[in-house]
């Protein structure tokens, strides 16, 4: 019951604050497993009796005659999204910088949840005390970041269309001699020189959206507008639309943006439109990470202790006051994009309001100090647990290796580079060959174009995710958890729970094509890995309960399709390799954020 009351008063003190009411996830947090692959599909066309061939459903995998187990980690985050994790170190943020630590050390530092934060990403790592951290790691996933390669791509295309449409429109007597061949290829690459889009760095492209927005005080215009395309929200989807449009990244934020504010509020009230705004500016999850992180904890431990001893009932203005808050509340306004930014500030005074309004009706119920102190912890958790679900991360952000790419030396000169080799060699083949040189001429420059960026394409491949967004909604009974065998048609199989993809460049240090002492395997081929997760119907209770009860745990099926390990299979050679397997998670940390500060 002093649940059921601690949530229905974040809700109320939240909408008091100017946020829009966002559920939280009842499954947040950290999930650790395993599964079982134990069904593979069938490569081989056995001959049956008679004889004759009989080709397998590809559709379908069989059981195998062993079982594969594969570590699964899976991270919640208040809103509900969903990530899959290759590493996750647990790290103490009260430790001290001594690595013998003991026991009873980390006890008195303060081992509860609140002391501890959850890094996927090492550059992180030195934020934090030195220490002996648990880390949990799956050594069957490693996450390439497949936009760098894709980027590098469609600049390899733009210019060899340019070159092959430029040789095309070339008279016999123009390339008829070395002399004149060389000075159309100096044309070409001169003409392309300078050709990375700058919207190719999206990191840089959309903080100059955000920074125009700002600056023409938008905001209100675009949540008073009736739709999200009319009105000054059209005008500025379209401005966000050819942002999207300027890269192959296909940074959809922008879009994004726009959409939130005209979905937040009205010219009249606009603090939730101007929030909406803040969060989708906020691209390093400032306030995510603070409201998770040691100062907000901090503070919220010594709130709830002053507001469970104090002689009289604490306001949340006096643990607001506090000298212990200081931290918090300056980070908080810190942390803001603009005056009507209220994110971090009124997550903070939601958690003082519920510390206050809890250790205040348990005083005068005659709780003990203890329950009263436990009790109010609770609350300001709930609270800032309240904040969290308005404010769900970017899923199309450029990562750090990715941004890293597309702003090197080496990434500038990706035009010039393959604009000459890709001219020297399409004016070869019209030469040599000027009777079928039209229909080769797009292959043969394409292929002299990445040959001449091999270096670069290495680079490109070496760019790393620390998480994989997956799409979908983690929950007992979301998906079809049944075996294809199970099925009388494979075609039949339901939605499914959560779903996600890996790319794996040819060049990726990783790619199992590879092999750095064999001189014909020192490039692999492009692999791409389509994971799914399904679930099985819930418990009795319908939900997973506290974890405070114990362990929790989901199961389901887990699936996955390798397409670049073998030759495409089905009639439409479609079909990759496909394999299938119980899993089992076990829920052990209810941190919501990742990377807190």
């Amino acid at each position: 019951m002093k649940k059921r009351i601690i949530g229905k008063w974040c809700i109320a003190m939240l909408a008091g604050a100017g946020m829009a009411y966002a559920e939280v996830s009842p499954y947040v947090g950290l999930w650790v497993g395993s599964a079982g692959l134990q069904a593979v599909n069938e490569v081989s066309i056995p001959f049956d009796a008679n004889n004759v061939a009989r080709a397998p459903d590809p559709l379908v995998p069989t059981a195998t005659g062993d079982r594969a187990d594969v570590r699964i980690i899976l991270h919640v985050n208040a809103a509900g999204q969903v990530s899959l994790l290759k590493d996750i170190a647990v790290v103490n943020r009260n430790l001290s910088g001594d690595v013998s630590a003991t026991v009873a050390d980390i006890a008195a530092a303060g081992s509860d949840e609140f002391s501890l934060a959850l890094v996927t990403d090492p550059s992180l790592y030195a934020e934090y005390p030195m220490q002996k951290a648990t880390r949990f790691t799956s050594v069957v996933f490693d996450f390439g970041d497949a936009q760098a390669t894709h980027v590098l791509d469609a600049q390899v295309s733009n210019v060899v269309a340019y070159v092959v449409a430029t040789v095309k429109g070339k008279t016999d007597t123009a390339v008829n001699t070395r002399e004149k061949r060389n000075l159309i290829v100096e044309d070409i690459v001169t003409a392309v020189k300078g050709w990375p889009a700058p919207a190719d760095n999206v990191a840089v492209s959309y903080q100059a959206f955000l920074q125009s927005v700002k600056d023409a005080n938008a905001i209100p215009s675009i949540a008073a507008s009736p739709s999200p395309t009319s009105g000054a929200a059209g005008i500025w989807m379209l401005t966000a639309n050819t942002l999207a449009a300027a890269s192959s990244f296909g940074d959809t934020r922008a879009a994004a943006f726009v959409t939130a504010i005209q979905a937040a509020g009205t010219a009249n009230d606009s603090t939730n439109a101007w929030n909406a705004a803040a969060n989708g500016a906020d691209i390093n999850n400032t306030v995510t990470r603070l409201l998770s992180g040691k100062a907000t904890g901090d503070a919220l431990a010594a709130a709830a202790r002053y507001a469970a001893t104090n002689a009289t009932p604490a306001t949340a203005a006096q643990l607001k006051a506090l000298s212990s808050s200081a931290d918090a509340m300056g980070a908080a306004l810190a942390s803001k994009w603009a005056d009507r930014d209220t994110r971090a500030t009124g997550a903070l005074d939601a958690m003082f309001e519920a510390v206050a309004a809890t250790a205040a009706t348990g005083r005068d119920a005659g709780d003990i100090t203890a329950v009263v102190l436990v009790n109010a912890i609770a609350a300001g958790q709930a609270a800032l647990l309240e904040a969290l679900a308005q404010y769900p991360g970017a899923r199309n952000a450029p990562g750090t290796d990715y941004t890293a790419f597309v702003t090197s030396a080496d990434y500038a000169v990706v035009p010039e580079k393959a604009a000459r080799a890709a001219a020297a060699a399409a004016l070869t083949e019209r030469v040599e060959n000027p009777l079928t040189y039209e229909a080769t001429l797009t292959g043969v420059a394409t292929a002299a174009a990445v040959t001449a960026l091999q270096s670069t394409y290495a680079a490109a491949a070496r760019a790393r995710q620390n998480e994989l967004p997956l799409d979908g909604t983690f929950a007992p009974g979301n998906g079809d958890p049944r075996f294809m065998l199970e099925l009388d048609n494979p075609n039949t199989l339901g939605a499914a729970g959560l779903t996600g993809q890996i790319f794996l460049p040819a060049n990726f240090p990783t790619n199992p094509f590879r092999h750095r002492r064999h001189p014909d395997h020192s490039v692999g081929y492009d692999i791409t890995r389509n994971i799914r997760l399904d679930f099985d119907a819930p418990d009795a209770q319908g939900a997973v309960p506290s974890v405070t009860r114990g362990v929790k745990t989901v199961s389901g099926m887990y699936r996955e399709e390798f397409l670049g390990l073998h030759k495409p299979l089905g009639p439409d050679q479609d079909i990759g390799l496909r394999t299938e397997g119980r899993f089992q998670l076990n829920r052990i940390s209810t941190i919501s954020t990742l990377n807190g500060k």
